[in-house]
């Protein structure tokens, strides 16, 4: 390199460093690294977009009550944290996991306590959100749901 060749400066973003970074980065070439932060930007909104569409169906699952419905509820929980792993919306992974944790080691037929769903469904909701992840409440949001979790399966005989 000289004085004359131009550099060019690719700051690759958070999410995709927090993704590809370490020891392979070292390899990507500055097209590559354009080319992913596209790609990463592009799949935010449709992800954003199945999370909500999950979340909607988990509650409606939760208030209709149906055989089976803590399956739904479980499942879609349980895609939603991956997704959220996918775009490092750290907070909706852990709303996410809240759920899953609550209803890990229960039957199809179990019916899950109404106020506690309610509250981590909301949060989950919260988490979707731009800054959630900066947002101290919806921090403090997740750690109440945390306890309210933790204190329900202790009511049922689940700790």
């Amino acid at each position: 390199m000289n004085a004359e060749t131009p550099v060019e400066l690719i700051a690759p973003s958070f999410r995709l460093q927090r993704k590809m970074g370490g020891p392979a980065s070292r390899m990507l070439t500055p097209e590559a690294y354009r080319k992913a932060n596209a790609a990463l930007e592009e799949i935010i909104p449709p992800i954003d977009d199945e999370a909500r569409r999950l979340l909607q169906e988990l509650q409606d699952a939760l208030q209709a009550m149906l055989p089976g419905g803590r399956d739904i509820m479980w499942n879609n929980a349980h895609e939603i944290r991956g997704l959220a792993g996918t775009v490092r919306k750290v907070t909706l992974g852990q709303a996410a996991n809240l759920i899953c944790h609550y209803l890990n080691d229960t039957a199809s037929d179990f019916i899950p306590d109404q106020g506690v769903m309610q509250t981590i469904v909301v949060v989950a909701h919260q988490a979707l959100r731009e800054d959630a992840d900066t947002d101290p409440m919806i921090k403090v949001l997740v750690q109440d749901g945390a306890r309210a979790v933790l204190a329900q399966r202790h009511r049922e005989g689940r700790d």
